[in-house]
């Protein structure tokens, strides 16, 4: 996909997604030219998305890091995108904790329709994920991997997946 089509895609699963119904979603090209955007009802939350040689960037204020985080996931999961830079601002702060970043993982396992997540344990020390559990397949291992890494807050994973087709 070319950046138009992966802005588009991106901005097109926001929109979908429930969890942002009170968030508006544009696009930086949108802003510059002031055309109309989705409106959410809460006018203080937005994302904006921009994308420039596969590299999506995302800004904006949201009320939680479960809605950073999620955001950021979708933008990894458009086919050609190659870096996600999330400088979504958090309003109240939160703190970081290591059973949020759990709870994220765990949410994207769940939302990644490509993976079998049922007997994956998730648990993370320092930042660290750990991925425990089986498999159908050295591929799903690695799809979760790839997942847990596409998290905020995540510095490291440990994947002790079992397949159970090597």
């Amino acid at each position: 996909m070319g950046d138009g089509a992966i802005r588009d895609h991106l901005r097109a699963a926001m929109l979908q997604e429930g969890a942002f119904t009170d968030c508006r979603i544009q696009t930086a090209e949108e802003r510059r030219v002031g055309a109309s955007v989705e409106a959410a009802t809460d006018g203080d939350n937005y994302i904006e998305i921009a994308v420039a040689d596969g590299v999506v960037t995302l800004n904006g204020k949201v009320e939680s890091l479960s809605h950073k985080r999620l955001a950021g996931l979708l933008a990894w999961w458009v086919p050609g995108t190659r870096d996600v830079v999330n400088g979504i601002e958090v309003k109240p702060f939160e703190d970081d904790r290591d059973d949020e970043i759990s709870d994220a993982v765990t949410m994207a396992l769940e939302k990644d329709r490509l993976l079998t997540h049922d007997s994956i344990k998730v648990s993370t020390r320092n930042s660290v994920v750990t991925l425990e559990g089986a498999v159908p397949n050295n591929r799903q291992a690695q799809m979760a991997e790839a997942d847990a890494w596409y998290i905020f807050g995540v510095d490291g994973v440990i994947n002790h997946l079992r397949a159970a087709q090597a």
